[in-house]
Formats: structure tokens, sequence, C-alpha cells
């Protein structure tokens, strides 16, 4: 490592620091600039934090965007077709702005606030290094599968870099005068894939029509462009989309200390080691700016245009990622039952919608694409984190008449849902000593329904791309759907008791689901 023992140093652009997959298995370490460079030969970002690899993605997506500016189809296309980003203007970008990506630098640290002071300062508002990762617990904050002391947390120069990034993209309100970043509530951000970590970044371009609306353009601030200063609780209300991704929420600054031991979160030996930070509010949006729609998140949309805002599509407790597939993937759905309203419900990321109009990498069978999000209590306390994958047929991408079947395919099993649930009260309910062991059993019925659920979608959205198909694959998703809510009825039922009274409802709640479910797999399948 580079720098001597009294002088810290640490260049994200320069030391490896980046865990990435390797095609014929295992993982190694790059740094940015090897990252870019070798991407072609990689598979993809590892980290055991999926949130990481959003952060990691989002600011190696940023440098590539503003190395490349990639300004008409043609230049996305080109660089799709060259595999893999060209040395020279990588090699270039890097010898302007390495500088700005040191994390320990004195006057321009890497997204930290170059006005604090290297080392602790009187009256500074310290916080433990272990408020930079959210899995691991640090003053009320809910304890997961990471016990122990923050005081005993000392991260490596790496992890410190992880945290750092996950700032942009996943920092949460907590407390007075403690806010959001750019995205509000973090939303479930969906990341393209590919056959190599090119791909993934290449598919990740925008050209400027695809980017967030912006008032001008010309003073998009990525960190490596703006000051190195970040001011406590000032308002932002004009933001580029590069600016975005790199967006400092926090007014953070790092002090490193002489260490020469394992890092408490990876484990490996570092020269230098961070153990305390300042860590406050940084920058915000005011609330009367313009609503920013991020191009790798999706929203629902109000009703009508008024005081309600758009809402990004989040985690959600008990709601399994796949049941968002529609509003995530598919082609936003319009209301035209009155034809002097237009109602969009949904608007997916950007991103997808350039991907569809470019048909790059349509000799794919599907597109895959990673789905990264954390549920929150709308403040700082983190319950989970989601990472699904998805593979979308282009079709689906593309048509709307094939995205508008798999949503009715959804309303279905939804409905069938409502089926089971309503069943199960109505057969079930009445005032007994026993009622919430019921609630807990339906909850339980619910869930199994829709887990079950899952593998059978999967197959449905793979298959029903195909027009010769979709007949055939409309019924056998109405067969599994049927099926996994008799049987979910059935097994839920089956556990209120095996007496007299409890077999007997248990025969009346199957009868009627059965017949309730035969009437929505009428409306469903009309013709049959």
């Amino acid at each position: 490592m580079p720098g001597s023992p009294s002088v810290p140093t640490f260049n994200l652009w320069n030391e490896q620091w980046i865990e990435l997959e390797c095609s014929e298995g295992g993982t190694e370490r790059r740094s940015i600039q090897q990252a870019l460079l070798q991407a072609h030969e990689f598979m993809s970002i590892y980290e055991p934090s999926p949130l990481v690899v959003v952060d990691i993605h989002r600011l190696l997506v940023a440098i590539v965007q503003a190395a490349l500016n990639p300004q008409k189809n043609a230049d996305l296309k080109r660089l799709w077709q060259t595999g893999r980003l060209p040395a020279t203007v990588i090699q270039d970008f890097g010898a302007q702005y390495v500088e700005r990506f040191d994390l320990f630098s004195t006057s321009a640290p890497f997204l930290q606030s170059g006005d604090l002071p290297l080392q602790a300062g009187k009256g500074d508002r310290i916080k433990t290094v272990a408020y930079l990762i959210a899995e691991i617990p640090a003053g009320t904050e809910i304890t997961h599968y990471r016990h122990g002391a923050e005081d005993a947390q000392v991260f490596c120069p790496a992890c410190a870099a992880a945290g750092l990034v996950t700032i942009p993209p996943f920092a949460t309100s907590g407390g007075a005068g403690i806010k959001p970043s750019i995205n509000g509530v973090p939303p479930i951000y969906v990341l393209p894939g590919g056959r190599s970590l090119f791909e993934s970044l290449a598919a990740s371009l925008l050209r400027p029509d695809y980017q967030p609306n912006m008032l001008v353009r010309e003073q998009d601030e990525p960190w490596w462009l703006r000051r190195p200063d970040v001011k406590r609780g000032q308002e932002v209300r004009e933001v580029g989309y590069l600016q975005s991704l790199t967006f400092p929420a926090r007014r953070v600054r790092l002090h490193p200390e002489p260490f020469g031991a394992g890092c408490t979160r990876c484990g490996r030996v570092s020269q230098w080691g961070v153990r305390s930070m300042v860590f406050e509010m940084g920058e915000c949006r005011p609330k009367e700016a313009e609503f920013w729609f991020d191009p790798f998140a999706a929203y629902k949309l109000p009703e009508s245009q008024g005081k309600d805002k758009p809402t990004p599509i989040r985690p959600t407790l008990g709601r399994a990622t796949w049941r968002e597939f529609a509003g995530l993937f598919l082609l936003e759905q319009s209301d035209t039952a009155d034809p002097k309203k237009k109602k969009i419900q949904t608007k997916r990321p950007a991103v997808l919608n350039q991907i569809a109009e470019l048909e790059i990498g349509a000799d794919l069978p599907a597109y895959p694409f990673r789905c990264i999000g954390m549920r929150t209590d709308f403040k700082a306390k983190v319950f989970e984190w989601i990472d699904a994958g998805f593979d979308v047929p282009p079709a689906l991408l593309r048509d709307e008449r094939t995205g508008l079947l798999v949503r009715e395919s959804m309303d279905f099993a939804t409905g069938c849902a409502g089926v089971i649930t309503g069943a199960f009260r109505e057969v079930f309910g009445g005032k007994s000593r026993k009622q919430e062991r019921r609630r807990t059993l339906k909850t339980r019925m619910r869930d199994e329904y829709w887990a079950a659920l899952a593998e059978p979608f999967r197959h449905f959205v793979l298959a029903v791309a195909m027009p010769d198909h979709q007949v055939l694959e409309r019924r056998h998703w109405a067969e599994a759907v049927v099926e996994q809510a008799q049987t979910a009825f059935s097994r839920a039922a089956a556990a209120t008791g095996d007496d007299a009274a409890s077999l007997r409802k248990r025969s009346q709640g199957e009868r009627l689901c059965q017949i309730r479910l035969a009437r929505k797999r009428k409306e469903y399948l009309p013709d049959e």
C-alpha cells in the first residue's frame, strides 16, 4: 500500500477494493480502473451485502457515463458491438480525476467533506464506523445476524469505501434534521445484468432523453467535479443525473489510524483502519422541488394530477418481490375507460425503456435483471434487504399486449388469494379463544400460497412471451393458481383442529373455495 505509516492513503482508482466474480468461478479484487478495463473478463460485482452491489454498480455507471457521454443510439450500439470499454477513454478519465478518489485525502477525500480534519476535532459529532453498514447494528438500530459492540468495529479502507458508496442510494431518515437521500425512502433498484460486467454496465448507460429531467444539464456535478466539501443540511434544488448517482446525503469524514490487523467486517489485514468518523446530515432536496425519477427505480403514479406525488416501488412486509413484476418490468398500464382521462398506474425504470428501444442483447432468450432494496420503517430502522433475480423475455419489455396478459394473470392470482382468505374468515370466523391462532393460520396460508406460485410464475413469464404458447400457458397458469389456492386452504383448515365441528367447517370451506375458485377461473378463461 502506498504511503508512509504517518501519511494514510487509499486511492479507490488504483487500490484493489472491488470484489468481482470470475467467469471460471471464484472472486478477485480490482481497483475502479481495473474493474472498468477488465469488465468484459468478469461476470459481475460480488459482495456479501447486495446494497453495496447497487452502490458500486451506480458508481461505475456514473464514471463510464461521464467518460463516454453517449448521445445517440448509435453510440450505445457501437459500444455493445465492441464488447469492452475503450481503454484510452477510461485511462484519460483516471489521469484527470484520480485525486478525487483518495479515501484519506487531506483536502478532497472521496465522498467526504474536505473541510473537516483527518483526525477528530474539538466539537465534531463523532460516530462509530458501524453507521456506514446497514447490517451492522449501531446506536438504536435493529440487530440482524451481526452481534457485538459497535465500538469494537474497525473497518479496512475497502469496507469503509463500501459503506460510503451506500449513502447516495440508501441513506434514510434518522431523527430530527436527518433527511433521506435524493430518492427518499429507498426504492427497489433494478440493475440490468448480462453475460459479463461489461454488458451490465453498457446496458445501464443512458442517452440524455432517458435521464431524469433537470433544469440545467451543463451544471451536472458528480463527485469528481463538485467542490470537495459538504455543507450540513444544505438544500439543492437543481440536480444533474451524474450528481444524483454520487449524491452526498451525509457529511462524513473518516478518521484513519494505524491498524495492521484484520478488518471486523471482511477479516482482511490492513495497514490502516477506520474506527470513528464524523457522520451527520449532508445535502438534501427541498420538499417543493420537482419529483426525482431515478432511472433504475419503478414508481406508482397518483390517479390524478394534484398534491399527491409518485411513490417508488419499495420492499413490503410479507410481499414477495416477484409480485411487483408488473410495476417493475412491464410497459405502463393505462386506464382508458374514460376517453377524457388517461390514468397511468405505474412507471417502470427508464433504463428498461431504453433497452427495449435499442433491442440490445435481443439475441438473448431473456434479459437478466437483479432487483435489490431494503425495507425500513420509513425512517432509520432497517428490517431486511431483498435481492431477487428475474429473466425477462424481450417481448415483455416491448409488447404492451403481452404485458397486459401478464397483468391479468397476476390479477387472477390476487383474486384467488382473496377467495381463500375470505372463505377462511367466513367459515372459521366468529368470537372464540381460538381466533388469534386462526388469524395466524390465515396469514400463513396466504404466505404459503404466494410462495408456491413463485416458480410457476417464473415459467409462465418465460413461456407466455411466445405468441403461439399463450393460450396453453394461460391454462397452465390457471391450473397452478387454483391448485395452490385449494392446497393452501386445506392445509390451514386442517390445522384448526380435528374435532367434529372443525372437520365439518373444513369440508364446508373446501366446497366454498372450490365453487368460488371455479368462478374466478371462468372469468380468467371465458372461452373454456
